[in-house]
Order: structure tokens, then C-alpha cells, then sequence
């Protein structure tokens, strides 16, 4: 190739090549062949594979780049069951097992949602597998992570050479390709003016928006400013090397990008407008590389992008290497060929298997042959194992002897065997101890429907009060065995069915015993039916909660009390900006004859009357309505860490009631709270002040969850 264009490196610096690729083509500049690096790599690589560069900023306005460089999945995108994963708050992170070796990450990021963007991108880019065969021959520079030296990919998979150039050692995994792991080239060649000219280029345009290194005393001063340094400290060397290549048949064109840094994808617009300046800065320099009428003619009818229109699948291939059965993977992508494939439709389809939990990195290609197009879709096995364990803490204290502390650890196998089965053994200690194991089974390939056989058993202690005092103290212990089948319904709520036996123990402990010691066998059916679309669990900004309960517990099944009981709760979040209104209503009502201690419904505690004691009043019937409003001050995530920091009040009106006594406005006990709290690491906290008319008030500090 006589003249090639090389495009460096530098994370969201990278758009300004978009610009530089406007001039060009107005200049009639037609190269040879495009080489890029890491950001320059994707850019070049669309270039390369027949994107127009108003293709190319039409795209890169449209992506949500913040997304793609996260795994996290916003809630309301996951399922049913994976939202529950979120039931209690617990640490963020899990410990992954393979057997009981513990396994590493080999990055904070897997990529997956970047593979699934470039996958997209290649599968509407022309098919070829030697890059000399694209509408303009192309390398990508990435870096072998054994040796340092970079390596020059010039076939295979247009979208793993884009993701091995940019895949940035510690943040994404290295990509494995012909025994090699592959890494960000910005660690070896950022620049790669040399290697354009070890492949043969008589003359190089070369574009170079690197970070540039810190001045003398000047201050860090973001998180942002810190990733662009240490990405400038790994590729100031080998820039600086291939910059003193640029000889008198070359032009090196340096935007002038200032504070926009590796990370500021939010000013993609400004990094493109800077790039074109830059360019048309050179313009009478460029104009030198025009190309003939008859070459321009030849470049500007090369194949192009295609449409989504043009994207027909004549048939479809699972690869499955996964612990699950290829029906599954099948009933998920909803693809019947011959048909007009969507790849976007494909990878949110491909999301929706990934946040599973029973695979590896996805991927898909195009395949063709004999005229005939094959889509063929990838799920290996996840490689950190199927075994994860997930630890919680919890405590609370409210200054006047009400406390309570538990420490919680969740064990998963996802997935148990080839239906999607997943076993979930949970260990709580502190003041309220739990051990339980459930399985849970799909019982067809679009896992709707469901059985889930469980044990349990539970442990707590419950506060007796008189006249705002505590009087005496419970132990109450539960041992249950119960079979649960439903249907989940799409990804926001579920249907569940359960039988039940449990044998029910309760003995006083300290003070007056005005519940005499009980042994009681319980044997029963359940009802239930639960929503869940708020978009997080502590402080959700919008969405639904509804919880719907119906027990009915009776002789006929092995019981030796007769009750039925209800319960039900709902609620909702409206966001208007920072501020969030969230109501809550709460009602239960058990129809027993006889007064059991087990069959009560407690209130009172933090936003359930917040003056009072934990769990102050018991009654037959409960209800509590609650309206909080609560402000975000401020948010960060940092390397997969979420913090966030708001201020709220609440307002509360409930009462517990026995028969006979009705629920009136008078009835009602009222009182609210002012709290400050922060989503951390380690799950909600908050320091509250509450108080209940009658002259009870008390301040709380909390942190983390409990099952």
C-alpha cells in the first residue's frame, strides 16, 4: 500500500477521527489502507468495513457509551427471578467458585455488552474474513500481554479484532485468540506509525489524539482526570518512538482536544467538531494525497454498510457449550429462519440469556455460503465457575436498647443441570438466624413455569410491650417444608402456589409470660402474587412493588390450628428530577379464633411508625399507609462500586387492631421521620429521627439488609 492512515488511541478522544474522516473525503483522500489502535481500531474498522464517516458520528451519538463499557444491567431490564437476586440488599460483588476452587476475575468488566455492540456493528458491515478483502484493507494493533509486543491482526472476526485492540488490561479481560492473550495496543504501539511502515507505506496520514502527559504541579482532580494519566503514562513511550517516524512524505495531524479525557464520552459532539478543525487545518498539506477522478470513482463505489433490511438468515446454529440445554438458548432468541434478521432485537435477546447467570460471553456471526446466510450464536460456559457465594451485613440501633445485627452469607450453583435449575442455600446469623435451602426448577424451555421444593428453618426473638415499655421477650422458632409451582409473568411479576407443613415453637424468655410456651404443627396451602418493577430496592426511583398473600392453614392438612390469613402491600416510586415520591400501603388481617402469638401482625420500628419500638404493637389486623419523598444529592459509580447519598422525610398513619375493633381516621396512630442515607457497598444506610403522636420519638442508625 502506498498511503495508509493510522489512527491512535484515546478512549473518548477517539470520535475526533470522525471529523478527520469528513475532511478527508471532501478532499477526495482515498488510503490505501487503515490502520487503528484501540478507539482507532473501532472508528478505522467501520471506516475500513464501508461505513460513510456520517454513519460513523450518526452511531456514536446514538450509543450509550457509559452502558457499554458496564456490565451492569439496569433492574427493570432483568428478569423476574434475577430481580430477586437483589432481595435483600446485600454486599455488591460474589466470590465465584469452579467446584470449590475460588476463581478470580480477569477483568472488572467482562465486555459483554461491548461484545454484543461490535457484533452488531460487524454483522452490518461486508463479510470478510482476510481484512485485505474489505472495501479498504485494514489492521488492528493490539498487544500480547505475556510479551508486551503488539500484534498486528489482519483476518478472522472484524469484531474481536476491535475488541482485542481496546481491551484495556485490568478493566476488560484479554481475549483469547490463537493462543494468545490479547490486550489493549495501546500499551505497545498507540501510534503505530511503525508498523504502517514495516507493512509498506510510502506515505502515512496519521492521527494522534493520545492523552497527553500531566504538566509540572499540576493537581489530578477527578476520577476521570486519573484513568486519562495512567492511560497517557502506558503510551507516551511507544508514541513518542513512532512520532520521530514521520518523515517528509507524511502528515501528523494532533487535534487539539484539551480537557476532553479518555473517559468524556458525554462530548463526543465537541471531539468530532475539533477533529475537522484540525483537519481542515491541514487541508493544502492533504490536498497533496488527492486521489484521481478514476481512483475516487473506484473508492466511492466500494461496498457498504448494509441496512437492517438486507440482513435475511436463511437458517440458525446454536453452538451451545453451556451446562444448559439448547432449547433454552432457542426459546430465548424467538428466531424462526428464513427471516429478516434484528440485530439489536438479537442482542437484547442475547442479553436477556447472559443475565442468567449460566453463560460466558455471548456472541454471534454471519456466515455465508452457497448463497445461503447462517446465524450462528455462541454460549459457553460461564468461566468463573457456577458457584458463587454473596455475604450481607445488617444492624440496626435506635439509641434507646432496641438493636439487632446479622450476618448473612447467599450460596448459588447456576445452573444446577441442563433444564436451568438453580440451587440457593442461605445461613443468617445474629439476631435473627436463618439456615434454608430451596431448588428451583423451569419446567419448560421458556422457563415460565416452575416448581421450587425448599426447608427452612428460623429463629428470632419478639419484644412483648405494655404502655411503651418492653415486658417480656419470645423466642420464637419455625421448621418448614414446603412445595411452591407458579408461572413467572414476563420479567415484572409471578404467580406462586405452595403447600406447606411447619412445626411452630415459641417460649418466653424473659419477664412476664402472657403467651404461655406453644408447640404447634402447621399444615397449609399459600397463595401468592408479586410485582416487582422499581429499578433498585433501597431507594427506587420509579416502578412497583405489590405483594399479595392468602394462607390457609387447616386440620385436613396436618395442621393443629385452623386460621386463614392475608396479607398485602403496595407501592410505587414517581420521579420529578432529584426528588422521588414513594407511597406505601400495607394491610393484614388473620381470621382465627383463638389469640396465638405466631398469628399476629407486628408494626412499629423505622418507617413503620417511627416513634415506637421494633415491632411495638401486635394485632389480628394491621394497616399502615406511609408517603416518603426523598432527595438524591449525589451519585458516583466507580469501577463497578455504586454510591449514592439522598435526604428524605416520611409521613406514617397506622395501628394494629383485634376483632371488633375498626379502622377508623381516629384509630390511626400518626408520626413520620427525617433520615439522611447513602446506597453503599455494603447496602443502605441511614441515620433517621422518628416520631409517633403520644410524645414517642427516636433516632435509628442503619446499615445493610436481612433476609
Amino acid at each position: 500500500p502506498k498511503l495508509i492512515l493510522v489512527l491512535s488511541g484515546g478512549g473518548a478522544r477517539g470520535v475526533a477521527h470522525v471529523g478527520v474522516l469528513k475532511v478527508l473525503e471532501e478532499l477526495h483522500v482515498a488510503p490505501d489502507m487503515v490502520i487503528g489502535t484501540s478507539m482507532g481500531s473501532i472508528v478505522g474498522g467501520l471506516y475500513a468495513a464501508g461505513w460513510t464517516p456520517e454513519q460513523i458520528e450518526s452511531l456514536v451519538h446514538r450509543l450509550d457509551w457509559e452502558g457499554a463499557f458496564t456490565d451492569a444491567v439496569p433492574r427493570s431490564e432483568k428478569s423476574f427471578r434475577r430481580k430477586q437476586d437483589d432481595r435483600p440488599v446485600l454486599i455488591q460483588g460474589r466470590l465465584a467458585f469452579d467446584g470449590f476452587k475460588p476463581v478470580l476475575p480477569t477483568g472488572v468488566i467482562r465486555g459483554q455488552k461491548l461484545e454484543f455492540i461490535l457484533r452488531i456493528l460487524e454483522s452490518l458491515s461486508p463479510a470478510a474474513s482476510d481484512f485485505d478483502h474489505l472495501p479498504i484493507p485494514y489492521r488492528a494493533v493490539a498487544a500480547d500481554i505475556a510479551t508486551g509486543e503488539p500484534v498486528v491482526l489482519d483476518s478472522g472476526s472484524l469484531a474481536t479484532a476491535m475488541r482485542a485492540s481496546m481491551s484495556i488490561p485490568g478493566a476488560f479481560p484479554p481475549v483469547r485468540l490463537d493462543g494468545r492473550d490479547l490486550v489493549d495496543g495501546g500499551i505497545a504501539a498507540n501510534l503505530p506509525i511503525g508498523i504502517a511502515k514495516d507493512l509498506g507505506a510510502t506515505s502515512v496520514i496519521a492521527v494522534d489524539i493520545s492523552s497527553k502527559l500531566l504538566e509540572e504541579g499540576k493537581q489530578l482532580g477527578s476520577f476521570a482526570a486519573i484513568v486519562g494519566h495512567l492511560n497517557s503514562l502506558l503510551t507516551a513511550g511507544n508514541v513518542s518512538r513512532d512520532r520521530t517516524l514521520i518523515g517528509p512524505d507524511d502528515v501528523l495531524i494532533t487535534p487539539e482536544l484539551g480537557d476532553i479525557s479518555f473517559v468524556s464520552f458525554d462530548r463526543v459532539t465537541d471531539a468530532a467538531r475539533i477533529g475537522e478543525e484540525a483537519a481542515r487545518a491541514q487541508a493544502d498539506e492533504l490536498r497533496r494525497f488527492a486521489a484521481s477522478d478514476e481512483r475516487w470513482q473506484e473508492f466511492s463505489s466500494r461496498p457498504r454498510a448494509r441496512t437492517r433490511e438486507q440482513l435475511r438468515v436463511d437458517s440458525i446454529r446454536v453452538a451451545n457449550t453451556s451446562r444448559v440445554d439448547d432449547g433454552i438458548v432457542r426459546s430465548a432468541l424467538e428466531i424462526e429462519p428464513p427471516t429478516t434478521l434484528d440485530p439489536e432485537a438479537l442482542g437484547y435477546s442475547l442479553l436477556d440469556l447472559y443475565n442468567t447467570r449460566y453463560f460466558g460471553t455471548l456472541d454471534f456471526r454471519l456466515e455465508e455460503k452457497d448463497g445461503k446466510r447462517e446465524l450462528v450464536v455462541t454460549t459457553p460456559p460461564p468461566d468463573r465457575g457456577r458457584g458463587s457465594l454473596q455475604f450481607g451485613v445488617g444492624f440496626l440501633d435506635d439509641f434507646e436498647g432496641g438493636s439487632g445485627y446479622q450476618l448473612s452469607v447467599r450460596h448459588q450453583l447456576l445452573p444446577a443441570n441442563r433444564r436451568g435449575g438453580e440451587w440457593e442455600n442461605v445461613v443468617q446469623v445474629g439476631t435473627e438466624s436463618i439456615a434454608r435451602t430451596e431448588f428451583y426448577q423451569p419446567l419448560d424451555s421458556t422457563m415460565h413455569w416452575f416448581a421450587a421444593p425448599g426447608l427452612e428453618f428460623r429463629r428470632s426473638t419478639l419484644d412483648l410491650w405494655l404502655d411503651g415499655q418492653p415486658v417480656a421477650e419470645y423466642r420464637l422458632d419455625t421448621a418448614e417444608a414446603r412445595l411452591a409451582a407458579g408461572r413467572v409473568l414476563g420479567n415484572w411479576g409471578e404467580f406462586r402456589a405452595a403447600a406447606f407443613v411447619a412445626d411452630v415453637y415459641f417460649e418466653p424468655r424473659i419477664g412476664d409470660p402472657l403467651f404461655p410456651s406453644a408447640d404447634e404443627k402447621r399444615g397449609g396451602l399459600e397463595l401468592g402474587f408479586r410485582v416487582d418493577t422499581v429499578d433498585e430496592v433501597a431507594f427506587p426511583r420509579h416502578g412497583s412493588v405489590v405483594d399479595l398473600r392468602y394462607t390457609i392453614s387447616s386440620s385436613s392438612l396436618g395442621s393443629e390450628v385452623d386460621f386463614d390469613k392475608i396479607w398485602a402491600s403496595a407501592g410505587q416510586a414517581w420521579s420529578f428530577g432529584e426528588l422521588t415520591l414513594a407511597p406505601y400501603l400495607e394491610y393484614g388481617e388473620s381470621f382465627e379464633d383463638s389469640l396465638d402469638l405466631v398469628s399476629l401482625f407486628p408494626l412499629g420500628g423505622l418507617f413503620r411508625l417511627s416513634g415506637l419500638g421494633q415491632n411495638e404493637l401486635l394485632g389480628q389486623r394491621v394497616a399502615l399507609a406511609r408517603l416518603q419523598a426523598y432527595w438524591r444529592l449525589f451519585g458516583l459509580d466507580l469501577a463497578g462500586l455504586r454510591v449514592r447519598l439522598y435526604t428524605g422525610l416520611s409521613l406514617e398513619a397506622g395501628n394494629t387492631y383485634f376483632d371488633g375493633t375498626p379502622i377508623t381516621a381516629d384509630s390511626l396512630l400518626y408520626g413520620g421521620a427525617a433520615w439522611v442515607g447513602a446506597m453503599t457497598p455494603f447496602g443502605p444506610a441511614r441515620l433517621a429521627w422518628g416520631v409517633t403522636e403520644g410524645g414517642r420519638d427516636r433516632f435509628y442508625f442503619t446499615i445493610g439488609d436481612r433476609f
